[in-house]
């Protein structure tokens, strides 16, 4: 009868099984804060993953999640890689006894459907907005419809997880019956503050870190360094717009003024060469993971008043914000952090309070335990 009542035991806390499922063929931003969930809930909730991407399906193994890799499929075969992906899920969801699926893209957020027929609840990450309007259906039709389905994707989830409080009042809109909670990005452990340097005749280094696409700005920032005495501009990503971005820029790459560093795995160099951390995104945006990273080492911020920027800053407490999409706006922050050191130590100073006090990785576990659980 002790050994009954000790099995139900077991039974009864037994940790939930969640399987997290990524089908994108490119190491982004999504397949890292998967890396970095999976660390963070080890060993408190059961792991599975399926993804096509080997260096991720290594990492989430190296951070103890059971994977499945699947077929990459890529060019003119990637509608076989969801075909696959969902034959096969039936057989994972019964095999490894999965509880819950969460997924984040936009068209892995059609499996939603499979698993709620299976009986399974199913968490869907939004991470930004769907973009819809930067993506017309008579304009980009292959953009359009992975977002279109996504759309109409979320009224199938058990919960949607929201980024930022900007990106939950858009899926609200959509559908406000579908519980919602907002869990934003996080640092996994912040360090001590970087000093702020201030020896007089220094070159300033401005550091901007995005993928180099045109609704990112930087074309912007390029056109405002042109007016910034003392101080140079640090490109660091790689994109579609990187060459009209260094065609315009060729006097300035010339002259040492702008340089363009390419797609960087690790950002640590250039947060310790930057004296001031800019990102110009002209949005929609979900939660840049670049600006929390730059307010979390005490770099002082430069950022466009978009709503999530202003939601990451007290509205401009822990930051200079200029207005999105304005040149002059942004040449007169720049002016005004590179040559003022008592402005640069202010904004440093509060946006790592800011980070410190509500982008912990305690806060975030506490939170997604209690999705899953």
């Amino acid at each position: 009868m002790l050994e009954d009542e000790k099995e139900g035991a077991k039974y009864l806390i037994r940790q939930p099984r969640v399987l997290l499922i990524d089908l994108g063929s490119h190491f982004g931003g999504v397949e890292n804060y998967l890396v970095s969930l999976t660390a963070l809930l080890a060993g408190k909730v059961e792991l599975h993953a399926l993804c096509v991407l080997p260096e991720l399906a290594r990492r989430l193994e190296a951070a103890a999640a059971k994977t499945t890799l699947l077929p990459t499929l890529g060019g003119a075969l990637k509608p076989l890689r969801f075909l696959l992906t969902a034959l096969i899920l039936p057989i994972i969801l019964l095999r490894d006894r999965i509880d819950i699926i969460q997924v984040n893209g936009f068209l892995e957020a059609t499996l939603m459907l499979e698993a709620r027929l299976l009986g399974r609840r199913a968490v869907y990450t939004r991470h930004g907005p769907f973009e819809m309007e930067l993506f017309p259906w008579y304009r980009a039709p292959l953009k359009f419809l992975p977002r279109a389905l996504a759309r109409i994707s979320v009224h199938l989830a058990t919960q949607v997880v929201c980024v930022s409080e900007t990106v939950g009042i858009g899926v609200k809109r959509i559908r406000p019956a579908v519980p919602t909670v907002v869990i934003p990005n996080w640092l996994a452990g912040q360090g001590s503050p970087q000093l702020v340097r201030c020896e007089p005749g220094r070159e300033i280094t401005i550091v901007c870190a995005s993928r180099l696409e045109r609704y990112k700005g930087i074309h912007l920032a390029i056109a405002a360094i042109r007016g910034v005495p003392g101080a140079k501009l640090v490109v660091v990503g790689d994109g579609p717009y990187r060459g009209a971005l260094e065609e315009m820029s060729t006097d300035l790459i010339a002259s040492g003024k702008v340089e363009f560093a390419g797609f960087q795995k690790n950002m640590q160099p250039y947060y310790e060469l930057a004296d001031i951390f800019c990102m110009p995104s002209l949005g929609p945006e979900g939660l840049p993971m670049s600006s929390l990273e730059a307010m979390g080492r005490g770099l002082p911020c430069i950022l466009s008043d978009l709503p999530v920027h202003r939601e990451i800053t007290d509205d401009g407490v822990g930051a200079m914000l200029f207005a999105s999409g304005d040149e002059s706006s942004l040449q007169q922050a720049m002016i005004r952090v590179a040559t003022d050191v008592a402005v640069r130590a202010k904004f440093a100073r509060e946006g790592y309070r800011i980070i410190g006090e509500r982008y912990t990785a305690e806060r975030v576990s506490v939170a997604y335990l209690k999705v899953f659980a």
